[in-house]
């Protein structure tokens, strides 16, 4: 599968909203199969396919994945807002926008409510970051406080404020004023 598979794939049911859309696509390919859906029986699960490695700070939980090239799966419904940092590798996932592609090394901004489905181009690394106020260490635990496996339980959570980007005018500022030497 290409990125252009999963973009004729994604507009196949094009008259349902972004929830609909995924969830359909999801019961088709786990009714035949075809890719890992990312949660079982309200439990987060670690695709075969994928490495993980899970890291705690004070307040800040950090999962790192790495996948293998043509694998694809469903993702769980993230609660609140996150970073998630492409380190290597390139990846193709829907968004509310259509479908999106990101080549490392970079990063995107996950917003409550999210719930993607991706398809790794390249074998790839990703890194996200979770706030973790609790200092929580178990997974099952993390994994209630901060994903969802259906929008029913999403509806109920807590939801956190999305992104505000905040630019450092000084910053900028100082560079104009050297530029201008």
């Amino acid at each position: 599968m290409s990125k252009n598979e999963l973009e004729h794939m994604w507009g196949l049911n094009i008259d349902l909203p972004y929830k609909d859309k995924v969830e359909e696509l999801q019961k088709i390919f786990a009714s035949q199969a075809q890719v890992q859906v990312e949660h079982n029986n309200g439990g987060v699960v670690y695709p075969t396919f994928t490495k993980y490695n899970h890291y705690f700070s004070d307040g800040l939980y950090i999962r790192e994945m790495s996948s293998v090239k043509n694998s694809m799966f469903f993702t769980v419904i993230h609660n609140t807002a996150n970073p998630l940092f492409l380190m290597t590798g390139k990846v193709a996932f829907s968004s509310e926008e259509g479908i999106e592609e990101l080549v490392a090394p970079t990063f995107i901004l996950t917003k409550p409510g999210t719930k993607r489905i991706c398809y790794w181009i390249e074998d790839s690394v990703l890194v996200t970051v979770h706030p973790n106020p609790k200092g929580l260490t178990d997974l099952d635990e993390i994994e209630k406080e901060m994903f969802s496996t259906t929008w029913q339980e999403y509806d109920k959570s807590l939801k956190q404020d999305t992104w505000i980007l905040l630019e450092h005018n000084n910053y900028y500022k100082k560079l104009e004023n050297e530029e201008s030497k």
